[in-house]
This record gives structure tokens, sequence and C-alpha cells, in this order.
């Protein structure tokens, strides 16, 4: 049972979400914290994390972690292909249907609208993320530091690989 629960509650992610993996952030959050409690906010904050800094889409990072704590490797795999099968089925109708709408006046006023709702789900991952991060001021000191220094140039890796070693000497 546990491996249908992963594999429709990824999947509902996956389907209900529009937008990047940050923007998916917002109803993962929701659907393994909150409703299945499969992680603590504190574990989700962890996880998500983990999918930044490695390899791969954040989303399909965090059904993979989630999928093995909850179910080892099968959960890995259900947990994953429960996320990935809904978006690449929208991607192969909507690349299909691209060249006929795409002046659709209709179409373009739908996506203009779908824009800053996306911005409005990252900003809510980031509030809530930044609630169970911000648990110092050293935490808020690195996240600062981490934003400056991208802003100025600073290539991403360089910022997590700083931030790690600022958690190893500070923390």
């Amino acid at each position: 049972m546990i491996f249908f629960e992963l594999f429709i509650t990824f999947m509902k992610i996956g389907v209900f979400t529009f937008g990047s993996g940050y923007a998916m952030l917002a109803l993962a959050e929701v659907e393994v914290v909150e409703v299945n409690s499969w992680l603590s906010i504190e574990e989700f904050t962890d996880a998500v994390a983990l999918a930044e800094v490695t390899p791969g889409p954040i989303m399909v990072n965090l059904a993979t972690f989630v999928g093995t704590k909850i179910g080892g490797v099968a959960g890995a795999i259900i947990a994953t292909l429960g996320l990935i099968i809904p978006p690449m089925t929208a991607l192969i109708i909507v690349t299909k249907l691209y060249l006929d709408f795409k002046d659709n006046q209709l179409i373009d006023k739908i996506f203009k609208g779908l824009r800053p709702a996306v911005i409005g789900l990252i900003i809510t991952v980031i509030i809530n993320l930044g609630r169970s991060t911000f648990v110092d001021v050293k935490s808020v000191v690195i996240t600062v530091s981490v934003v400056i220094s991208i802003s100025l140039g600073l290539h991403p890796i360089l910022a997590v690989v700083g931030g790690g070693v600022a958690g190893l000497m500070i923390f």
C-alpha cells in the first residue's frame, strides 16, 4: 500500500504543479510533511538541501530521497516514476501542439498569468524553508553571504561549498 501512496502522492505533485522544480516544492512540502507525515519540516529542509547539491533535477532527487526513506530502492523508483510520468506526458502533448497554438493570444495570456503564480509558489517555499533554516544569526549570515556572493558573480557551486565550509567552522 505504501508504494501506491508514494506513486499517487508524487504523481499529484507532478500533475498539479507548473513551472520549475522549485515551484513543485510548495506542494511537495504539504504532501510529504503535512498530509503523509513522511518527513518532519526539518528533515524536509535537509532533503531539499541534499536534492539541491546532488546532480539532477531537484524534484527528481527529492522524490528519490523520500521514496528511499519510505520504501527503499523500490520506493525510490516508484516515487520518481510517479513524479515524472505526468509532466513527461504533458510535455509530449504540448510539444506536438505547440506549433498550432504558439501565436494564440488566449494561450499567451494563460502563460502570462502562470508566470507570477509560479514565482508566488517559489516565494512560499523560500518562506517555509526559511522558518526551519533560520534558527540563529549564523544561519542568516550564511544565507545573506551566499545571496550577496552570487549577486556579485560567484559561481553557485562555490557558494554551496562555501556554505558547507562555513557550517563546519561555525556550527
